[in-house]
């Protein structure tokens, strides 16, 4: 079925207010009448159901390296413009999430045998203490914004630390993270976005790779000697290839964490029986975290491309065609959970996949459920009184990732 005219959903991408904060409406219209969908504005197909959205994250039909669907949309000028010895393109090119197997195999390989469950189960102390740090700075303040005061910088400095990052780079990494943010999540001003990319492709160059020499010189206990050394069969990641998974690791592991603890706190804020059970019942973290995963994915969509011919309920896709599956509203598909739009910690069928599936499964999962796992808690055993400062929703302009702007809040 094909829209011809500007619909609710286009609006989403065209960052429309009143379409984001109906979102889930808009998604449940697609979904119960247009499962998938031709956008000729977007020049996308779209797939809202469970069960097709999940097919299609194991089909290795559908491709995930979406660089050139993302340079079509560049003007024929610039596109000329461009070689392989662009720091962005070099940087695209060489990143896990952008490449198909078995590039992305090797790739998730190597950098596996880095970022390993022990290195990050080892910054729960430091989780704790950041926590403790910035929210003794929030209560300086009569309506603290959760989003800018906690939110963004914990999983910065938990990341920078891991990474091997000093600090003083937290502002600077937050910039890096924005600018690949818009990159893979916005379909509008399409050549501001490149540009502001490409700007933060070459800063990042020019910053790591003297933490990289440094390194090899003299290697420390942090990710980033753990990815220098990093061999398998006599295979190492090249020099490109550690810039590039480095800055994945900086952008994915504070983008997800920041909306995840965002969605989850006003989630429970806004559902005051749920932030009263977690309380009687601390043990419910883990299943609060993974509801909170399906209810509110902070990661809304994912792109794909079509390396063949397929089919997706019963619709002909043709070769190099670009697909979008909505992970969000798959998460809310009545067929695969009961009372779907109903938030509820205790959710006993949670099969959700908020974090894909199959070989491109999130990387930094693990490190953004222990981030939040840890820090909800926290902060809900702290303020017993906390509540929101306003109930209007200030969600970021972003229709791929679901986070908030601002998110007040009075602790006392």
């Amino acid at each position: 079925m094909t829209i011809d005219v500007l619909s609710d959903y286009e609006r989403l991408f065209l960052l429309d207010d009143e379409a984001l904060d109906r979102r889930y409406s808009i998604y449940r219209h697609l979904q119960d009448r247009q499962p998938i969908l031709w956008s000729e504005r977007l020049q996308r197909w779209i797939v809202t159901r469970y069960s097709e959205t999940r097919a299609a994250l194991r089909d290795p039909r559908l491709s995930n390296e979406q660089l050139p669907s993302v340079l079509k949309q560049l003007p024929e000028e610039i596109r000329a413009s461009l070689n392989d010895d662009n720091p962005l393109l070099r940087q695209a090119n060489k990143i896990m999430m952008s490449r198909d197997d078995p590039d992305h195999a090797r790739l998730r390989m190597l950098v596996n045998h880095a970022f390993t469950p022990r290195m990050i189960e080892h910054q729960r102390p430091l989780i704790e203490r950041l926590s403790h740090d910035l929210l003794g700075q929030m209560e300086q303040q009569e309506q603290p914004d959760f989003i800018r005061n906690f939110a963004i910088p914990l999983p910065i400095m938990v990341i920078a630390a891991l990474i091997g990052i000093p600090y003083e780079a937290l502002g600077q990494i937050k910039q890096w993270s924005d600018a690949g943010a818009d990159f893979l999540g916005k379909s509008t001003d399409t050549l501001e976005v490149f540009f502001r990319m490409a700007s933060a492709a070459i800063e990042f160059n020019a910053f790591i790779r003297p933490h990289l020499e440094e390194r090899r010189r003299q290697p420390k206990d942090d990710l980033l000697s753990a990815l220098i050394n990093a061999e398998s069969q006599g295979d190492k990641l090249s020099e490109d290839e550690l810039i590039a998974n480095v800055y994945l690791l900086l952008a994915a592991g504070n983008e997800t964490t920041t909306n995840l603890m965002g969605n989850g706190l006003w989630a429970l804020l806004t559902h005051p029986e749920q932030i009263a059970l977690l309380r009687q019942q601390p043990g419910l973290i883990n299943a609060a975290v993974e509801e909170i995963l399906r209810f509110e994915s902070p990661s809304q969509i994912t792109g794909r491309h079509t390396k063949e011919a397929i089919e997706i309920v019963g619709q002909h896709i043709g070769p190099d065609q670009s697909v979008m599956l909505v992970l969000g509203m798959a998460n809310r598909d009545p067929s695969q959970f009961a009372n779907p739009d109903h938030f509820d910690i205790q959710r006993q069928e949670n099969k959700h996949i908020a974090f894909g599936l199959g070989g491109h499964y999130c990387l930094g999962a693990p490190l953004a459920r222990l981030e939040t796992q840890i820090t909800l808690p926290i902060v809900i055993e702290r303020y017993p009184n906390l509540r929101l400062a306003s109930q209007k929703a200030h969600w970021r302009k972003n229709p791929t990732f679901l986070g908030f702007e601002t998110l007040s809040i009075t602790l006392q």
